[in-house]
């Protein structure tokens, strides 16, 4: 039954992900994301402090027309990982970027293509309280994204240097010998 269920999900995320977004999303792209950011988390040397009873949360936020893409990609997460990062129970939200809340403090925040301004506040927000943010489109360094990925032959995990100083976050060392740091 659960092989059933999982089956059906899989089956669902991938016709969600046709033709309803006001932006073009890479599948595969998205696909990778959701496998490594999740992992990423866990290189933070400080992320038990930035958990709440032993949860990870991970807010995906979104324009209002990219919701079905948020949903994708919750799916895609919620398939790999089955709601538990490492020992952590892990939950992810999706979140339209009118409705962010800042009083609501998440362990990574994960941005879908938006407005600078709107990418400016989140990013502001999570440096503040020490956390990550993935960004689907490393472009948005300009606006103090932390991490994106980038696929070409090969996949590269970028590291936006100016940011990281006013995030404060402490990675595991091998987390710099993964990522490529871009200025």
């Amino acid at each position: 039954m659960k092989s059933l269920y999982k089956t059906l999900l899989l089956a669902g995320i991938f016709l969600m992900s046709f033709g309803v977004n006001a932006y073009d999303y890479d599948p595969l792209l998205m696909r990778a994301q959701a496998t490594i950011f999740p992992k990423i988390i866990l290189l933070d040397k400080d992320i038990n402090e930035k958990h709440d009873d032993g949860n990870i949360a991970i807010v995906i936020l979104h324009a209002k027309q990219e919701s079905a893409v948020a949903e994708n990609l919750k799916g895609l997460i919620f398939l790999k990982y089955m709601n538990h990062l490492g020992k952590n129970k892990l939950t992810v939200e999706t979140v339209d970027f009118d409705s962010f809340d800042q009083e609501k403090v998440a362990t990574a925040y994960f941005l879908l293509k938006g407005t600078n301004e709107i990418h400016e506040k989140i990013t502001s927000h999570a440096a503040s309280k020490k956390r990550l943010v993935f960004s689907y489109d490393y472009k948005d360094f300009t606006n103090n994204a932390l991490i994106s990925i980038l696929m070409k032959e090969k996949t590269y995990i970028y590291l936006n240097k100016q940011a990281i100083h006013s995030y404060d976050i402490n990675f595991l060392p091998l987390f710099y010998k993964i990522v490529k740091v871009i200025e």
